[in-house]
């Protein structure tokens, strides 16, 4: 297994690298996922590192180029906002379950508009839940469940009306409020985990609609 810690600044020299998979490992230090100019995949789960870049504006082409990103099952220990304030505007695939990471997530979610699968289960996440309107359009998966702070409030109204979601898993927070008839209208779920929190209503008769039942 490789050990230590990485030296990216000669990587961003390999100018046609479009896949980097180094999970696995016991590498350490920091996670820079705009490692080349014409990255697409970046894996560095399972390993070590202890926390994690920005992503920088000023790497533009890696910015817009960037669709998938796996940071899952390290010791990442830093605030969400820090790391998703900027995140590439393309990313499809975003993966950082099994960390630390605390604080809650920022606005700017809303401006990815090609979001499939956004999972941070297992941190240490707290506040309300954004409203993901924008990225809703396609997002698929939905994970922040396992939170050791966890999140608070209600539902937004608008993750009822993602048409898209295949799974949408919320389990283990402090989420009030009720279970609203427009679950029914999540003709794709296949996926729902509420339990453990603090939802206050019984289970709505459209959630008998999904899936045509």
């Amino acid at each position: 297994k490789l050990t230590g810690t990485i030296e990216y600044r000669p990587l961003y020299n390999l100018r046609e690298l479009t896949h980097f998979d180094i999970s696995g490992n016991q590498l350490s230090g920091e996670v820079e996922a705009l490692i080349a100019p014409s990255v697409k995949y970046a894996d560095f789960s399972n390993n070590g590192f202890t926390s994690m870049r920005r992503f920088e504006k000023y790497k533009v082409r890696s910015l817009q180029t960037l669709r998938y990103c796996d940071v899952s099952n390290n010791v990442i220990q830093q605030n969400a906002t820090d790391i998703l304030e900027i995140i590439a505007p393309n990313i499809e695939q975003f993966i950082a379950s099994n960390n630390n990471i605390s604080g809650s997530l920022p606005a700017s979610l809303n401006n990815l508009p090609k979001l499939r699968q956004f999972i941070m289960a297992s941190n240490a996440l707290c506040g309300d839940l954004p409203d993901f309107t924008q990225s809703f359009a396609t997002l698929q998966e939905l994970d922040v469940s396992n939170q050791t702070e966890g999140f608070t409030g209600p539902i937004p109204e608008k993750l009822w009306r993602s048409l898209s979601l295949k799974i949408l898993n919320l389990a283990d927070n402090r989420l009030t409020g009720t279970i609203p008839s427009l679950v029914g209208n999540l003709d794709e779920l296949e996926v729902f985990d509420l339990s453990n929190n603090l939802i206050n209503s019984s289970l709505p008769s459209e959630l008998g609609l999904l899936g045509g039942g």
